[in-house]
């Protein structure tokens, strides 16, 4: 039997598959079908195609587990048929984007990309927009300007080289503060809208090296600079003839442009940095080695000198005073807001409501969480609240009526009701995080409801002003910090049975959150500012227990007296101890030598009654009779104070009578609303909402 002949082998297929060729195009019988499906989506001839076909479509078999597969089917991208350095170039933004924890790739579309790439035979995609090609759908897109993007900054970083006009500043290249670093990538101050190109430069270099700066003040630079150069252009001064006169120029149309104190001072503030540190940099100096140094930022002829802000002058918002029955005027038609549905009625009634009831500030009161209630040990209900200035932490809690209380709690279900589930007590719909709403929503809530009661209820009659003048007030002043400052007069006024105040400045001061001791003393000031002109109003007058008016000198009163909380002791042994040695031991309704004003007659209403309820608890608790006989001993001298009181009134002229009247009401008023609940009906709109139709 004869040997077997080795017949000689035919030319391999181009694609480099170990199979021979069948074919006249030199390929393997496979590698025949996909590249005649290929070319024939071509419009040029086939012939000429089978290397553009291997170089930029032909794809060799992968190994995986000892079995041949396409990279087609495992959705995997081959970065070495890339020619170079594209290859290297999508290789190093793909790991780039790892790096950076963007775990999110999705391997279609990274294939896709490269797929494209090689199809076009780039060789390097630098300086490229969007890889050089901008069709396909979102995310595609989304992707190549990523990946753009990162091999744009690496090869910027690599060369030195930065193609970008050096008059554009992208905020992801600058050294910025730490809270302000999550940027976009295309946020950007462009100073090309400044035709005088040594100012432009002078200003993007402050910008890159004057750092770190926060956005705010990069995109108040523009505006500052673009109006410099628009007043220096209009003037024609050359840059070597600068002078006092052309900076005087610039500050006056910067006063005129932002009227308002914070924002001006800020806007020549950047002004002088920027020319402080174009001097002496390396980069600016020779623009401005010509220029004479009259052109500077002086301090006290620049100065701004425009209308100041309300947080300004003092960052515990300067006291303003609103009468407090212009404040009753508002809540008590809070029932005129109607936004539409009961939902958000009700959302707007209740921030409102809150803001009166709560005197937190605008930020405080929005930024409320879900369970901003709590209780101490007796059930009493109390606000949590988070602090909207530094150092951001919880304030103190603060004690709340039960009607307020209940508010909150109506409110919680109508959001339950309607779905609505949040760690927030006024949530937003915007987005997809969980967040509360803006101030600004309060604000224009406030506005709109001002704007229908003026229109529907408005309040036409003088009321009293802070310095005890009538005034006609506008309430379109109104806004979220007025009922704040009422908040906290009211707190001011209140008073204990005695008629002494139950709020004292250091508690007040906590509650609102005051830096400055002085903004809390504003409050009492209105106090004493009032109680001294009803008094100043009156003849000077005291009554004993007896009835009989004794006469005295208000400016020598401190004088041989000690002030009670109501009333004053002239007895001189107790006077002697300044007020330690009291020989009825504070039984003063019942002393001979307790003096006694007619304008404390709403204070010692207020003492029987709390003498009322001592006696009816000791009775409770089945005390001893001399005790409860005691007790009546003195309710029966504090009616006859009341009633020597109101005989002394009657026996008055009718004009001095009736000042006194007016100031005995006005005080009893005064302390009555300090301490009143209010109430608000959210039940209603849900009522009404049902029998119109509406969600």
């Amino acid at each position: 039997m004869s040997e077997p002949v080795l017949l000689n082998r035919g030319k391999p297929c181009l694609a480099g598959c170990g199979y021979d060729a069948t074919s006249g195009e030199g390929l393997c019988s496979r590698h025949t079908r996909l590249y005649l499906s290929w070319a024939g989506r071509q419009p040029e001839i086939l012939g000429s195609f089978i290397e553009d076909w291997v170089a930029k479509e032909f794809e060799p078999d992968v190994i995986i587990d000892g079995v041949p597969t396409t990279y087609g089917s495992r959705v995997a991208v081959p970065f070495g048929l890339l020619p170079e350095p594209v290859r290297w170039e999508l290789l190093y933004a793909v790991q780039a984007r790892d790096i950076a924890g963007i775990s999110r790739l999705d391997p279609l579309l990274l294939r896709i990309v490269y797929l494209d790439l090689r199809r076009r035979g780039v060789s390097s995609v630098v300086g490229e927009s969007l890889l050089g090609q901008s069709k396909g759908h979102k995310q595609v897109r989304l992707l190549r300007e990523d990946l753009q993007r990162r091999i744009d900054q690496a090869h910027r970083g690599w060369s030195g080289i930065d193609p970008r006009d050096d008059r554009v500043v992208y905020f992801a290249d600058l050294d910025l503060r730490a809270s302000q670093r999550r940027v976009g990538h295309n946020a950007k101050i462009d100073l090309r809208v400044i035709s005088q190109d040594w100012l432009a430069r002078s200003v993007a270099a402050w910008a890159r090296n004057g750092g770190p700066h926060n956005v705010p003040t990069l995109n108040s630079a523009q505006h500052a600079w673009t109006l410099v150069d628009h007043v220096l252009t209009l003037r024609g001064t050359p840059s070597n003839a600068l002078g006092v006169g052309d900076m005087d120029a610039v500050i006056r149309a910067a006063r005129e442009k932002w009227p308002n104190q914070h924002l001006q001072a800020r806007m020549i503030r950047i002004i002088g940095q920027v020319i402080s540190f174009a001097r002496r940099d390396a980069s600016t100096s020779r623009f401005w080695k010509d220029v004479p140094a009259q052109f500077a930022v002086e301090k006290a002829r620049h100065a701004a000198s425009g209308a100041p802000s309300r947080s300004a002058a003092n960052v515990d918002e300067p006291f303003r005073y609103t009468p407090a029955p212009i404040i009753d005027w508002v809540m008590d038609h809070i029932q005129l807001i109607d936004r539409g549905t009961p939902y958000t009625t009700a959302e707007a009634r209740v921030l409102i409501y809150l803001q009166e009831r709560c005197g937190r500030r605008t930020s405080e009161t929005v930024r409320l969480k879900e369970d901003c209630i709590s209780y101490d040990n007796s059930g009493a209900p109390y606000l949590n609240w988070t602090q909207a200035k530094p150092p951001w932490q919880p304030g103190p809690r603060l004690p709340i009526h039960q009607e307020t209380h209940d508010m909150i709690r109506e409110w919680q279900q109508i959001k339950a009701d309607h779905g609505v589930v949040s760690q927030w007590l006024f949530p937003t719909f915007k987005g997809t995080k969980d967040h509360h709403r803006a101030d600004a929503f309060l604000n224009g809530r406030l506005r709109e409801f001002l704007k229908i009661l003026i229109s529907q209820a408005p309040f036409a009659s003088p009321v009293e002003g802070s310095e005890g003048n009538l005034v006609y007030f506008d309430l379109s002043q109104i806004d979220p910090y007025s009922f704040r400052h009422a908040f906290a007069q009211r707190l001011a006024d209140a008073a204990d049975e005695n008629g002494v105040s139950t709020t004292p400045p250091d508690v007040l001061r906590e509650l609102m959150g005051h830096k400055s001791h002085a903004t809390t003393m504003a409050y009492y000031e209105v106090t004493a500012k009032r109680r001294k002109k009803a008094m100043a109003a009156l003849p000077a007058r005291r009554l004993d227990i007896n009835g009989k008016v004794v006469s005295f000198d208000r400016e020598r009163d401190g004088f041989g007296k000690i002030a009670l909380t109501v009333g004053t002791c002239t007895e001189p042994q107790n006077v002697a101890a300044n007020g330690h040695f009291c020989s009825v031991d504070y039984a003063c309704e019942s002393c001979p030598f307790f003096l006694v004003d007619p304008l404390e007659r709403d204070a010692m209403e207020a003492k029987r009654l709390h003498l009322k309820v001592k006696y009816e608890r000791a009775r409770a608790i089945q005390t001893r009779q001399h005790v409860l006989e005691y007790l009546l001993k003195r309710i029966d001298d504090c009616s006859s104070l009341i009633g020597a009181i109101d005989a002394y009134i009657a026996s008055l002229e009718p004009s001095e009578r009736r000042k006194i009247e007016e100031a005995l009401a006005a005080m009893a008023d005064i302390r009555a609303r300090a301490s009143l609940p209010r109430r608000i009906d959210l039940r209603g709109i849900l009522q009404e909402s049902a029998s119109d139709g509406r969600q």
